[in-house]
């Protein structure tokens, strides 16, 4: 930084310009060079479109000194390779601008602002009291706090009381009174009846302020008038005839006792201010007249050392005529803790009739509005200013920038930018907040934000900020890795897409310009010793950001220097490298050019030492800094503990001590400005020595000797044994290693929770210390926890410190891939790639694994990801980063294990099973799931053409078909079991997906499928040879499913008993399912001791007493089994009708006689509504069969028909919206919408949907399987499905509205255009929290389900596939009919 006055003519700055390179500087910051106002002061400008007449010999035109400017900085750039930055002042100009005579609008004056006219009274006031206080018997002179309360008691009794402020803030009762019994008689309004429900409800101080906000109604009143606060008289009129019964005369008595009240509260707020106004009278005299650094102190109160500087400035009017309003104009100044963003000038501030404005007396603050229509000429009076500024300058240093007002500076930049597209900004921002200071540096386009190290008060503090200033830590995560393939959509050649990497942007502090000292700040020499300048601007060089200095602090000035009274001027120097700081200033300036990209940064204190090491990310050189600060009163001698560099080579560079003379002072020169007589003493290299430990070679770095305080010294450092291409060879080849892997080696690499790693290769996850288990044993249990430390670059996270402790992690990882090679030799590739960049990782000092261990892992990652949805197309698979991740969650519930898997006896070692949910449904029995599967199959596995695994697992279950019914549990085909109604009808739905999606189609209904059970009926063993023995086609095994419910399926479960099921009373066992052909057709089962649905929560707490008895029995009909009863016999009805169903196109009923599919379809379909739609209308009840005295919500359908417990059959549940969606047919589509809308507002929860009502009296939204309590309403776990939130039912929902907005698709007008758009936001808006989610979640995956409005629930599986497959599904329908929604939308714009 560098005052142009002190330079001298412009003509004679040459020499000046080759000092500053010559030291190493870059660029130079002009303070400003404008026409100067009456205070001398150059950022109070006169003029903004003309330079100072000093900088100029002889008298020069306006254009003459810009030719003259733009010449110098080209001499600048091209001889001197210096960049030029100059001040800019938008805020405020000089009280005497010539041109505010003219535009006093420019300013906050009494016409445009008139809430300021209090406050400009009082400042007028207390003008006259300054010049008379002689009057009053005070003394001019204040030399005690006495004498400051003596003062301030004048001005309360000769200043405040006479102002009558208080007229300002009150309403004049009578008057008022006088308008309001007028409107009486017109009574022309009424109170609106919602207004008289709340005036009847309210009482006290709330009915008081009701009353209050309705009289004054519109009227807002910012204390621009006396008397000017009033009440809306016709308002007021109108609540009065009603609080009165019509009775004027007792209306007008009681308006005033309200107008009391009013003006109570308004008389305090006037106290309030009137007590804030002597509190800053108060202060401001006691920091001006008695503290000796204030430029008051000393002087008397008079007209020109007043009480407290004025406020206003009044200018003389150019043309008669001008009203005095308009001429007296606010100040500028700032507020002490203010927010920057308000104008503290506007009419919601009291800030200059509090006396808060800490004014500055010589500058007028202008008034801009927020746009350029609000003030024309002062906006184009500034942009013409700036364009100036721009055409010369290469950079803007905003003055006062936290005061300017944003909209302006926005516009003023931009304009700037027009014809300098490359400038940089430099701020000062005295915010007090990094997040303001965040909405500055965005809004504004600011490069750097002005930091300034003067303000640390001692060496802790020193290195605090320059810690805080710029680099990452040394070893940091390379967040560029995070980079994934992506599109660039290039708008200026076409829109182009061009093939990019997408990287994620890290967070970081707004980049800092840290200067060892301002133009603003005291010097080392005055605020700690002449001796710390070297090391305190030595610090700044090596920290990661620009740096900066002021001219005269390499020549050691004594003193900060007044940039209003100081007229001496710069002394040209023969060689600046022997002045002061000189040599070692412009070796740490070009140090720190040469290692801007050593962006690795350690920073280190102790005692009066900071230590600074920067290092470059790649090739690991560094720059060592050691640094001896010299604060005052710190001791001479400090403890120091010589720094250990392991696995590092060590050069010294330099190193210095400052010695200034001691007691000296400056030269006296009344016309040149001169440092402090010192002397740059050069120091011996640091000894440096080599040593081995346990932990490796290490170089020990000690101090050279007399390295006492304002020493500092540089070494170069060097990583031993390091190949800098370390990064480019852990990157390279990973697509090579993945290409051969399949979807279940994928599965093993990535995934594997810790019971199916135990069941397949004996081992479990990993523990890291201080952290836990991983959720996974794969690459995804270490990414999860690298995808946020990597952005975040927490280094101190425990599975960083683990890394730098040792390296069992690496060998782990491909340990077990080793391992997984004996089931997939395609792993073995990667699992060699693994171990030849560990090889290389474990050459690296410990403080780096943690950067390469990340760098490998999320290489392998990436590469793995691309791999698996490679083998996964299809539009949905590869929408969005959503619906990869989605899709990812097929790998992972898709693997082997040892003791489950599709059938007792496989002819592959590798067969894949698909995992109900992770980590609680992983082997043996309780992995493979009936209802489960076939829920999540369409979208798990069709959706991501895995084709061959969907029909393995189609086959797998209806092997096993047996009594008519899929089984709940598949247990591998050995022991399945039959105790879920849903499963069956669940298979069916997943078989028509099949169909419609895999390339064999309704071939599919021909392929012969070996019976577990040869006749349906009798338990075999499975190593029997009867097992098997007997085949069925896929058809067959349909129409056995219809046969045998339409018929009646009346058993008792195979082993029925405590072996079979601890919890299930003797009568739970028996299963008993039929079809009401007289009166319905629906399938309808169960008994109120077993849970037929996917609602199966058995009771298993003897506390509680309910051992046995299920939470939700659900028996009868049940609303989703219909809805996928009715799309079987639609389909089958459908092949029939086209001739593709090779089998008998009926069934027979109990009672002998034969019922066609069609005609069961049919019957289905006529009978739905009658029996399941509850109106919204009581009086309509009898046109349904509803049991009105039941009824707890109505507009919905009903969760059952006919259950044991009739009441039950009226709750609330979300299992309606599987009806619709796969049955939408059945329902009255006005009926569905009801309903729909009334599960948007009842059961749709963040990321899940209630499974319960919450006005149900059993509703208990918080599942803690662990409960053992006497509650029998949650004692373990018994709510299950009585509130928690499922997250597979919102697929379903989604699907569903769906459905609707198919419907609106037909539909014409805004009619449609309003229900596409609704729908369409409630689809998207539901994605915002699964995305959320998923992004962030441990197991990749979506939950089960959570607790009450999306509380994470402990007892869920982290990772359920029903969740992921509904989802999936659903967004796959999304995509199909987004470009009917848009061609709808855009016939409608």
């Amino acid at each position: 930084s560098v005052s142009p006055k002190w330079l001298g003519p412009m003509k004679n700055w040459s020499p000046h310009l080759a000092a500053s390179s010559k030291m190493g500087y870059n660029m130079l910051h002009f303070i400003p060079m404008q026409q100067r106002g009456g205070s001398d002061s150059p950022y109070s400008l006169f003029s903004q479109l003309e330079l100072s007449d000093e900088l100029f010999e002889g008298k020069k035109t306006a254009e003459q000194k810009d030719q003259k400017l733009r010449e110098t900085l080209l001499e600048m750039v091209h001889k001197h390779r210096l960049l030029g930055v100059t001040d800019m002042v938008w805020n405020h100009t000089a009280y005497n601008s010539d041109w505010l005579r003219d535009h006093p609008e420019a300013g906050f004056n009494l016409e445009n602002s008139p809430h300021l006219r209090g406050a400009y009274e009082l400042d007028a006031a207390l003008v006259k009291f300054s010049r008379d206080l002689s009057d009053y018997g005070l003394d001019r002179m204040v030399h005690t706090p006495e004498d400051v309360d003596r003062l301030l008691k004048a001005v309360d009794e000769h200043v405040v009381q006479p102002l009558r402020l208080w007229e300002f803030y009150v309403i004049d009762v009578e008057p008022t009174v006088e308008a309001v019994r007028v409107a009486w008689d017109v009574a022309a309004e009424t109170v609106a009846a919602e207004d008289q429900l709340a005036l009847e409800k309210l009482g006290g101080d709330e009915r008081s302020e009701w009353l209050r906000a309705y009289m004054v109604g519109s009227n807002s009143h910012a204390l621009s008038t006396r008397f000017g606060r009033t009440v809306d008289p016709a308002r007021t009129a109108a609540v009065l005839r009603l609080l009165a019964h019509g009775d004027k005369d007792s209306a007008m008595t009681q308006l005033r006792g309200l107008l009391d009240l009013l003006n109570l509260a308004y008389y305090r707020e006037y106290d309030a201010d009137v007590s804030a106004i002597r509190t800053n009278i108060g202060e401001r005299v006691k920091y001006e007249r008695l503290d000796r650094g204030s430029w008051k102190f000393g002087k008397p109160v008079d007209s020109s050392f007043q009480i407290v500087d004025p406020l206003f400035t009044t200018v003389e009017a150019r043309t008669e005529g001008v009203p005095d309003d308009r001429l007296h104009l606010a100040n500028n100044g700032w507020i002490w803790g203010g927010n920057p963003l308000d104008n503290f000038a506007g009419p919601q501030s009291k800030a200059y009739l509090q006396r808060a404005v800490i004014v500055w007396g010589d500058c007028v603050k202008l008034n801009y509005g927020t746009s350029p229509q609000d003030s024309p000429w002062l906006w184009e009076h500034m942009r013409q200013y700036t364009l100036r500024m721009a055409r010369v300058f290469h950079g803007f240093r905003i003055d006062n920038c936290h005061s300017t007002p944003i909209e302006l500076a926005e516009y003023l930049l931009d304009e700037a930018r027009k014809i300098n597209p490359n400038m940089y900004v430099i701020a000062e921002l005295f915010t007090g907040s990094e997040d303001t200071d965040r909405v500055f540096v965005q809004r504004l386009g600011i490069n750097s934000l002005i930091r300034e190290a003067m303000q640390a008060w001692d060496s802790h503090e020193m290195s605090r900020l320059a810690h805080r200033h710029g680099g990452r830590p040394i070893g940091s995560l390379a967040v560029d890795c995070l980079g994934e393939p992506g599109v660039f959509v290039d708008d200026e050649h076409g829109a182009a897409h061009i093939d990019a990497v997408i990287a994620p942007l890290s967070g970081s502090l707004p980049h800092a310009m840290f200067f060892d000292c301002t133009h603003d700040n005291e010097v080392p020499a005055q605020k700690r010793t002449a001796e710390d300048a070297l090391p305190n601007t030595a610090i700044v060089a090596m920290t990661a950001c620009a740096s900066g200095s002021n001219r005269g602090y390499d020549e050691l000035y004594p003193e900060l220097l007044n940039v209003v009274h100081e007229h001496r001027r710069y002394a040209e120097l023969e060689d600046p490298l022997r002045v002061g700081l000189g040599e070692a200033k412009a070796r740490l300036n070009r140090l720190h050019a040469e290692i801007a990209q050593y962006q690795e940064v350690h920073v280190h204190h102790e005692t009066e030492y900071v230590t600074i090491h920067r290092v470059h990310p790649v090739t690991r050189e560094g720059v060592l800094m050691v640094a001896h600060c010299a604060f005052k009163g710190a001791p001479s001698q400090s403890h120091f503990d010589n720094p250990k560099l392991y696995g590092t080579a060590v050069t010294p560079e330099f190193a210095y001590r400052l010695r200034p003379e001691a007691g000296g002072h400056a030269p006296v020169d009344d016309s040149v400005l001169r440092g402090l007589p010192s002397q740059l003493e050069h120091l011996a290299a640091p000894p440096i020595h080599q040593h081995r430990d346990d932990r490796g070679m290490f170089t020990e770095l000690r101090l050279p000797e007399n390295f006492g305080p304002g020493s500092v010294l540089v070494v170069r450092t060097r990583l031993v044994d390091f190949k800098p291409n370390l990064d480019w060879k852990i990157r390279t080849c990973a697509d090579e290693a993945t290409a051969r892997l399949t979807l279940g080696a994928l599965n093993a690499v990535l995934y594997r929770c810790d019971a199916e790693e135990r069941d397949t290769i004996g081992e479990g996850v990993y523990d890291v210390p201080n952290l836990g288990t991983l959720a996974y044993c794969g690459i995804q249990g270490w990414y999860s926890h690298l995808k946020h430390i990597i952005p975040n670059n927490d280094l101190g996270h425990p599975l960083c410190g683990h890394l730098r402790q040792g390296y069992w992690a690496l060998d782990y990882v491909s340990g077990r891939l080793h391992k997984y090679s004996e089931y997939y030799p395609e792993i073995a590739p990667l699992a060699a790639w693994f171990e030849e960049r560990w090889a290389l990782v474990k050459r690296v000092p410990n403080f780096l694994v943690p950067r390469y261990f990340a760098l490998t892992m999320h290489t392998a990652y990436q590469a793995l990801v691309q791999r698996a949805l490679k083998l996964m197309p299809g539009k949905v698979v590869n929408s969005s980063r959503f619906t990869h991740e989605l899709a990812l969650t097929s790998v992972q519930l898709l693997g082997h294990v040892n003791s489950a898997g599709l059938r007792p006896i496989s002819e592959s070692k590798a067969d894949c099973s698909m995992s109900a949910g992770l980590p609680h449904f992983t082997t043996h029995h309780m992995r493979c799931w009936g209802r489960d599967v076939f829920i999540a199959l369409e979208g798990l596995l069709l959706a991501t053409g895995r084709f061959d695994e969907a029909r393995d697992h189609i086959i797998a279950f209806g092997s096993t078909l047996k009594h008519g019914l899929i089984p709940n549990l598949l247990d591998t085909g050995r022991f399945p079991r039959y105790n879920a109604r849903d499963a069956t009808w669940f298979w069916l739905q997943a078989v028509q997906a099949y169909c419609l999606h895999a390339p064999e189609g309704l071939g599919f209904l021909s392929v012969s499928v070996p019976r577990r059970f040869p006749d349906g009926e009798t338990f075999v063993e499975w190593d029997s040879d009867e097992a098997y023995s007997q085949s069925s086609t896929i058809a067959e095994l349909i129409h056995e499913v219809m046969v045998r419910h339409a018929r009646g399926i009346s058993f008792r479960e195979w082993n029925a008993g405590p072996a079979l099921d601890s919890q299930m009373r003797d009568e739970g066992f028996n299963v008993a399912i039929g079809v009401d052909f007289a009166a319905n057709g629906f399938v309808s089962g169960g008994n109120q001791w077993n849970c037929g649905t996917w609602m199966d929560k058995m009771g298993s707490s003897d506390k509680a007493g309910i051992r046995g008895v299920p939470a939700t029995p659900r028996d009868g009909a049940d609303v989703e089994i219909v809805g996928l009863q009715k799309s079987a016999l639609r389909w089958i009805s459908e092949l029939c009708n086209s001739g593709q169903w090779m089998l008998d196109d009926a069934v027979v009923a109990p009672d002998g006689s034969r019922v066609t599919y069609r005609q069961w379809n049919q019957l289905v379909h006529d009978s739905f509504e009658r029996y399941f739609w509850i109106p919204l209308d009581a009086q309509d009840d009898a046109e349904y069969h509803v049991n009105s005295a039941l009824v707890n919500r109505r507009g919905i359908y009903r969760d059952t028909y006919g259950s044991s417990a009739e009441w039950t059959d009226y709750q609330f549940r979300p299992n309606i919206s599987i009806a619709m969606t796969v049955a939408p047919e059945l329902f009255n589509p006005d009926h569905a919408l009801i309903c729909l809308h009334k599960m948007c507002a009842v059961l749709a929860a963040p990321l899940g949907m209630r499974t319960l009502d919450p006005l149900d009296m059993r509703y208990r939204p918080y599942y803690n399987n662990s409960d053992d309590s006497s509650d029998a309403l949650v004692a373990q776990g018994i709510n299950y499905h009585q509130g928690p939130e499922w997250l597979w039912l919102t697929g379903y929902y989604l699907r569903a509205l769906l459905r609707l907005m198919r419907a609106a698709v037909q539909k014409k007008g805004e009619e449609a255009e309003r229900a596409l758009r609704t729908v369409y936001h409630e689809l998207h808006a539901n994605m915002v929290n699964l995305k959320r989610h998923i992004a962030g979640s441990a197991y990749a995956g979506l939950p089960e389900l959570t607790n009450k409005d999306g509380a994470h629930c402990h007892d869920s599986c982290e990772s359920q596939a029903w969740s992921s497959g509904c989802l999936i599904i659903a967004l796959h329908e999304i995509a199909q009919l987004e470009v009917a929604v848009h061609k709808v939308l855009d016939s409608h714009t």
